[in-house]
């Protein structure tokens, strides 16, 4: 681990590839291997000049390092600027073209290659960029716009696999210009509900972290009666995957997952919830600040490392009130043995923290075949995607698992989650019909489970009130919050937004407030639609002055979840015409129109397609109009 850690860097990538290399080889084997040998000399006498190290060659394909994300645009506009001048060249019988990818990032060197986030997504931005083009990660565009005369092209937020990240393209002519969909722009033309409904697929597959809850109702635990004082926060980092091998990448987030889920398992261990963990992972928090800013007691740190077939799975478990490392294992083994060692780590974790009265191993796992495990992960990623292709790619997986665990309930109900996806993303040939399958699978579910049952009362409802059934949708309520009391301080974040999100679609306003708010306190990062949410559930008690204060006290946050900022804007527009201020409406409005976003009455309707009452919306909606909103 600390040999691992003491080859890190911050380095500049460049990956470059030839565009349809296996056709021109298939053509003309000779001719392809000539051109590419004449391209590569080329390639070395502009990387002299731009202080460029060649790490790795693959045929088609070189990955360089830059010390400069300067030198490394340069290199890639001369080079791509030079191999268009040669293919116009009559002289030129084999035309190569080159795509490149630069981005700038962690990663670590092992065995003269470089491996790592900062290499998969350079590669990533490669696979995105134009013949002839030059294709850069956000990282790289703020370090090169400021210095120089490029000209670029803003791409948006790009989804690759399993990387996100905001891309630019390098204009060497405005030929190149393009418009692709980003990941905010396809969003937009989907509903925010169908959004917020992506939300619960996680826990539609059994999934949630758990912690304690600051709420009125006095713990009453059956094992051991934990006070608040006796409760340990930990903190499960995302899992770092370092390997080129993207077949076995799948195993970092379901690794995470699981070890968060089994120490959540523990009454006297509060988990910080994914949301959480990857916050703190983009704002780079050292462990100190992660200690005074969250009362955070343990970090768990993982790695996964890829070798032939062999997984290296490494843990360390640090204790922040002794700033000391309590715990560095690790452990070697097949992708078939991965459950065993993921008990292993997770009963280390509790033996450390001094928690092993409460074994890992009670902790369900959607199922004990690793076939299936992978499967289920590569669905969930598809299904988080919410695109018309990505749905097909999880749908497919899903059936693929039921035909081998027929009765698998976790299964059963993401595919429950994922025909309701269907009406939502509008590939339904008939909503009702796929509505009404969702809600049986969530009917029996409710039958059998004893956990996730939450999420499964959700799902039923939710479909109830999306065929019109609001009656038999919000007499479910009552069972939802009671059994969120005997949960307790098992109670998790997921828990609290789906009891919000019905509460509040039943007009149970007072209810959902509260939820909400429990929901803040024990996952601040929680994804962002419950602060518009929770924005509408004080409008619509006309709770102007604290809708007010609670926007204006969060409207500098990072949202990252697509019109959270937008419709709290919108909110501020509706608060002051309601306040008859309509000069500073007209401002709020104004900002809105300035914000890039493609919001529209109809596109904001779906947050209330579940909702058994439109009143709220009516007169929202009847304001903003009065401004120009369509």
């Amino acid at each position: 681990m600390s040999d691992l850690n003491s080859n890190r860097k911050i380095a500049v990538i460049l990956v470059a590839d030839v565009v349809g290399y296996s056709k021109h080889m298939e053509h003309d084997e000779n001719s392809t291997l000539q051109a590419y040998s004449e391209c590569e000399k080329i390639l070395k006498q502009f990387l002299s000049k731009r202080n460029g190290s060649i790490f790795n060659t693959a045929g088609d394909s070189v990955l360089i390092e830059f010390t400069s994300a300067v030198n490394a645009a340069g290199f890639a506009v001369d080079f791509q600027t030079k191999m268009m001048e040669r293919n116009k060249s009559g002289n030129v019988l084999t035309k190569l073209e080159f795509r490149i990818g630069i981005n700038m990032g962690d990663v670590v060197s092992r065995e003269g290659n470089l491996l790592g986030d900062g290499v998969n997504i350079a590669a990533r931005l490669e696979a995105l960029a134009q013949p002839n083009g030059v294709c850069i990660s956000k990282s790289i565009y703020d370090f090169v716009a400021p210095k120089t005369k490029l000209n670029f092209n803003d791409l948006g937020v790009q989804k690759v696999k399993q990387n996100s990240f905001h891309a630019y393209d390098v204009l060497l002519d405005e030929s190149q210009r393009r418009k692709i969909k980003s990941e905010k722009s396809w969003v937009s033309r989907k509903s925010v509900s169908a959004c917020i409904l992506a939300l619960v697929l996680l826990i539609g597959a059994g999934i949630y972290s758990a912690g304690i809850l600051d709420t009125k109702i006095e713990p009453s635990l059956n094992q051991k009666d934990y006070t608040q004082s006796d409760i340990l926060k930990v903190l499960v980092r995302p899992t770092s995957y370092l390997s080129s091998n993207d077949n076995l990448s799948y195993l970092a987030q379901g690794f995470t997952t699981y070890l968060g889920t089994a120490l959540a398992q523990h009454p006297g261990l509060n988990v910080s919830p994914d949301t959480t963990a990857k916050h703190i992972q983009t704002v780079n928090l050292t462990d100190e600040q992660i200690r005074a800013e969250y009362q955070t007691d343990y970090i768990v740190d993982t790695t996964i490392q890829v070798s032939g077939e062999k997984i290296r799975l490494s843990v360390k478990i640090l204790d922040l009130s002794t700033e000391q490392t309590v715990a560095s294992e690790a452990y070697e083994f097949l992708e078939a043995d991965v459950f065993e060692h993921q008990d292993k780590i997770a009963d280390l974790a509790l033996q450390k923290m001094s928690m092993m009265d409460h074994s890992s191993s009670s902790n369900r796992r959607i199922s004990n075949d690793p076939i299936i495990y992978k499967k289920h992960i590569l669905a969930q990623a598809n299904m988080l995607s919410w695109t018309p292709e990505g749905h097909q790619k999880a749908m497919g997986l899903i059936e693929e698992i039921l035909e081998l665990e027929p009765k698998n309930m976790g299964i059963t109900q993401m595919l429950a989650w994922l025909l309701q996806q269907k009406v939502y993303l509008g590939m339904s040939e008939d909503p009702n019909k796929d509505l009404s399958k969702s809600l049986e699978i969530a009917e029996v579910n409710l039958k059998q489970r004893d956990t996730g049952i939450i999420d499964a009362i959700a799902l039923a409802s939710s479909n109830e009130a999306l065929l019109g059934l609001f009656e038999q949708s919000c007499a479910r309520v009552p069972l939802m919050n009671q059994l969120l009391n005997e949960k307790q301080s098992k109670a998790g974040p997921h828990d609290y937004a789906m009891t919000a999100w019905i509460n509040q679609n039943c007009e149970n306003f007072e209810v959902a407030l509260l939820a909400y708010k429990n929901l803040f306190k024990l996952s601040p990062h929680y994804p962002a639609w419950v602060r518009y949410y929770y924005a509408y559930a004080l409008l619509a008690l006309e709770n102007l002055e604290e809708a007010e204060r609670y926007i204006q006290e969060n409207k500098d946050l990072d949202y990252s979840y697509y019109g959270t900022n937008e419709i709290l804007k919108l909110c501020l527009v509706y608060i002051a015409h309601k306040q008859e201020n309509f000069e500073l409406a007209a401002q709020y409005f104004s900002e809105f129109e300035a914000m890039p976003n493609s919001l529209n009455l109809g596109y904001m309707e779906g947050d209330f397609a579940a909702a058994r009452s439109k009143v709220f919306f009516t007169q929202f909606s009847d304001v903003l109009r009065k401004y120009g909103m369509s």
